[in-house]
């Protein structure tokens, strides 16, 4: 039996555990995937809260659980091909990508991410930006993978986008400043979004609310995008950036994730629009997405996980 059963088990919730001995819950929520991040008082408290001792608590710790974060870990360094992991960086590149006006196909993303190599569909001529930031989207969600218990931080978010856009057209624009905030103002769907030198202020906020929730739901991590889509930190690249960051949190807090897929886009773009209005368009938009991607799980998983 590891951890996470044996709170269900006894039917107490990390938070419980949080507000009584005094630890924040994204330090415990990280610390139960790597022990030796948490401070042996911190431990001690945990283990006389649950009235256990110390060897208990780390044979508990120690214990393995299979989820779709280490399964998909596991598939990447294993290189094979064919598998969910494999099935995802594909999907989602292509996807969030094509949502941006990448004109790639999906068959052509499949083409450079399993040799590192393009073969056109017919065209002739192939924008070169769109073949650079595939690759960095393939290279960036094997980082976000590897860091996922890490905290949603400022300096993460723009190490990020620095990422995506490395070695692109916008890279060699000294005002572009790819990996730090817009220099420029710029807006979304024709809406003004936070100006230049409210970012830094607006992402603190917005982080400081999200990192100080005593558990993360669903819909927080839909309430985290729309103010990161309002707030449009970055001068391009934002919607990849932050549809990056819902699947990594959905990952991190044991939600089944998903990829907004190219078709549904108008109703994703709608969802944001009047999310203040009506936040049931974003959320059916995303619950759906979902729902196709716990078929995938199914599909290539069976009865492993427990979605």
């Amino acid at each position: 039996m590891n951890i996470n059963e044996y709170l269900k088990n006894r039917n107490i919730k990390i938070s419980d555990i949080s507000k009584s001995c005094n630890i924040p819950y994204a330090t415990i929520h990280g610390g139960f995937d790597n022990p030796d991040s948490i401070k042996t008082a911190n431990l001690k408290k945990i283990a006389d809260f649950l009235e256990i001792g110390m060897d208990e608590l780390y044979d508990l710790l120690q214990s393995d659980e299979t989820s779709l974060l280490t399964v998909l870990l596991d598939q990447k360094r294993s290189k094979l091909k064919g598998n969910i992991y494999h099935f995802t960086q594909i999907k989602f590149t292509y996807n969030t990508n094509h949502i941006e006006g990448s004109r790639l196909s999906e068959e052509e993303t499949r083409f450079i991410f399993e040799t590192n190599t393009l073969l056109s569909e017919g065209r002739m001529v192939e924008n070169i930006d769109d073949i650079i930031e595939t690759s960095n989207h393939f290279y960036l969600f094997d980082l976000m993978l590897e860091e996922v218990k890490k905290p949603l931080t400022e300096d993460l978010i723009k190490r990020y986008h620095g990422i995506l856009k490395n070695g692109t057209a916008d890279a060699r624009k000294e005002w572009f400043n790819i990996g730090e905030y817009k220099k420029l103002p710029n807006e979304v769907g024709g809406k003004e979004t936070v100006k230049p030198k409210g970012v830094p202020k607006e992402m603190k906020r917005l982080l400081d609310w999200y990192n100080g929730l005593p558990e993360v739901y669903f819909d927080d991590i839909l309430e985290f995008h729309y103010r990161f889509e309002s707030i449009h930190p970055f001068q391009d690249g934002n919607g990849r950036i932050g549809r990056l960051i819902m699947f990594r949190e959905c990952l991190k807090y044991d939600i089944v994730p998903f990829i907004i897929e190219d078709e549904l886009k108008l109703f994703y773009y709608r969802g944001l629009s009047e999310y203040e209005s009506e936040k049931g368009y974003l959320r059916d938009t995303c619950l759906s997405m979902q729902d196709r991607y716990e078929d995938t799980i199914k599909r290539f998983l069976g009865d492993l996980l427990d979605c």
